[in-house]
């Protein structure tokens, strides 16, 4: 890219060239005034004070004045290869709404989500990206990365656009591929992409062979290329992620990355044949994952490879895929009359949503998914939410425990903003159920002298509110008497969760553990009057997503497992 292309980097670093050599001439003239007025062992403190002070005054006003005349002799933005993608245009604006908070405003991988994940966001200033169909060390194509936007990396963080329409993910391609960018030792902005095609060193997609069929011959070649590649080196003698070297293993930036457990069937770039074959012979830039090309490894070997890692997957994880829904429409359908408990024989008669979820923080066994079925009577609505839980964790008791919990979140202004609840502009509405609630509103709620029945406890005399002083503060966390197991709050972007006052908790709910399975139903009114509550409109949609923390698991605040936004439909 020119260094007259519209970029902020780019003239920043023009500005900051520009501040050192006024500090350089600033150093001249204070070299001349120290040798016109002071000779050593000549001057009192007072006066070497006012000197220095001086001095450092000619180094701030030379300084800046360099800048404001960088500035001011700054060429005007023009188009280039990737205008589309740069500063101030319709992709910056959707990626800074959607990608920013864990990419970074300037791509760098440090958004404020960034702490809260893990692996870490990719730093798209590299040009190093995961999944790409081109050969190793070359840049992806524009579809490579539409695709990794428009499908998501599936158990990552990083979850599916589809929200988006295509136009929006295409615009977004064109701002990550602008993010591509260093600057040279001149201050020269380089953008790789720009600077690969002016090389002639873009490179077309591998070339995938047909799928062979799945046969006991080529599943005894991939076994046996699986340990001769040293594949179990790094993925475990039977593809768990345990292998020798896996404590070790860590990204280009020198962060630990743990390897894929084959086993539990998400991969970053997709599960099918195609996918693995490509990530196989390609590997994944900025990762320890190299690619075996063609000079290792031939065709039908690879694809033998790639039916024994598929082979390696477990039987619920090919029943993840086979469920996936069929869109992002969400129906509450219309009844006479609402189920009121969570296992109310009205509900097998319906069909459900299978929502699957990623997880923020890798887990041995995240949750997959949430099944999710809607109603409605004209007045309240009612949502079932159900997923496997093979054990229930309720109240927090011990600080080694945590509690399981599902969450809905609401766009209160129609919108699909940023998932990590919100962003300023647009507020969203969370629905938090918990299972320590649960145990408090049925009065089966373990506490510490049942957690410790042993412990000598001592009761503190003093029983009147104005002494338990969180609660007296209208604290929900420390009332003593809890109704509805469902947290009524508001949010907007993080650091912004806000219980709404226990006169506007109007959300109702049930939570049962049964056979392995959590099944939390929640209800309210279709019209709140509340204003900070989300208003459901008979024949409109509101944007949802939901959100699950398994207690065995140590999921607490950002650990936990996630969906996409969907669209909660209420049906005439």
């Amino acid at each position: 890219m020119k260094s007259t292309d519209r970029s902020q980097p780019m003239g920043w670093s023009n500005v900051s060239t520009a501040f050192v050599r006024g500090i350089a001439r600033s150093i001249a003239v204070d070299r001349t005034l120290l040798d016109s007025n002071q000779s050593v062992g000549s001057t009192s403190p007072l006066r070497s004070l006012e000197m220095k002070t001086k001095h450092l005054l000619w180094f701030i006003l030379l300084g800046t004045a360099s800048i404001l005349t960088t500035l001011a002799q700054s060429p005007k933005t023009s188009g280039g290869p990737l205008a589309s993608g740069s500063s101030g245009g319709p992709s910056h604006q959707i990626y800074d709404a959607h990608c920013a908070a864990c990419h970074g405003g300037n791509g760098d991988g440090n958004g404020p989500a960034s702490v809260w994940l893990f692996p870490k966001p990719r730093n798209f200033n590299s040009g190093m990206f995961k999944i790409q169909s081109t050969p190793a060390g070359s840049l992806p194509t524009d579809e490579d990365l539409f695709e990794t936007i428009t499908r998501g990396m599936p158990g990552s963080s990083m979850p599916s656009f589809t929200y988006l329409s295509e136009a929006q993910r295409r615009e977004s391609v064109q701002y990550v591929k602008w993010l591509a960018a260093v600057v040279d030792a001149s201050g020269k902005r380089v953008n790789k992409f720009d600077e690969a095609k002016a090389k002639g060193e873009v490179m077309r997609s591998v070339v995938v062979p047909p799928e062979p069929g799945e046969t006991v011959e080529a599943l005894t070649k991939g076994r046996e290329l699986f340990t001769k590649l040293a594949c179990n080196t790094c993925h475990g003698e039977n593809g768990t992620g345990d292998g020798p070297s896996a404590p070790t293993l860590k990204d280009s930036w020198g962060l630990p990355l743990p390897p894929r457990d084959f086993t539990i069937g998400s991969f970053r770039g997709g599960s099918t044949g195609r996918d693995l074959y490509l990530r196989i012979q390609n590997g994944m830039a900025g990762t320890p994952m190299l690619g075996f090309g063609p000079e290792l490894v031939k065709p039908e070997e690879r694809w033998a490879l790639v039916l024994y890692i598929q082979s390696l997957r477990r039987k619920d994880a090919e029943v993840n895929d086979i469920l996936k829904p069929e869109d992002a429409n969400i129906h509450a359908k219309r009844v006479a009359a609402l189920p009121t408990t969570p296992v109310d024989a009205e509900w097998e008669k319906l069909d459900n949503v299978r929502v699957p979820l990623n997880p923020l923080w890798p887990e041995p066994y995240p949750v997959p998914a949430v099944a999710v079925t809607a109603l409605h009577d004209g007045k309240r609505i009612a949502i079932l939410l159900q997923w496997r839980d093979d054990i229930a964790n309720g109240a927090p008791v011990r600080v080694e425990d945590f509690q399981d919990s599902v969450a809905l979140q609401f766009s209160m202004n129609g919108t699909t903003p940023f998932l990590g609840m919100g962003d300023a502009n647009n507020p969203v509405n969370i629905w938090m159920w918990k299972a320590g609630w649960q145990q408090s509103a049925d009065g089966d709620r373990q506490d510490v002298n049942t957690a410790h029945p042993s412990m000598h406890v001592d009761m503190y005399f003093e029983t009147r509110v104005l002494y338990r002083t969180a609660e007296a503060a209208g604290n929900l966390q420390s009332r003593s008497e809890i109704t509805s197991p469902v947290e009524d709050a508001n949010a907007r972007g993080f650091g912004s969760f806000k219980s709404q006052p226990a006169s506007s908790q109007n959300v109702g709910g049930k939570g049962l553990w049964r056979d392995g399975h959590w099944s939390v139903l929640v209800t309210r009114e279709l019209k709140s009057k509340d204003a900070d509550d989300v208003k459901f409109v008979v024949a409109k949609s509101v944007p949802i997503a939901f959100a699950v923390w398994n207690g065995q698991q140590r999921d607490r605040n950002g650990r936990k497992v996630i969906s996409n936004w969907y669209q909660l439909v209420v049906d005439p």
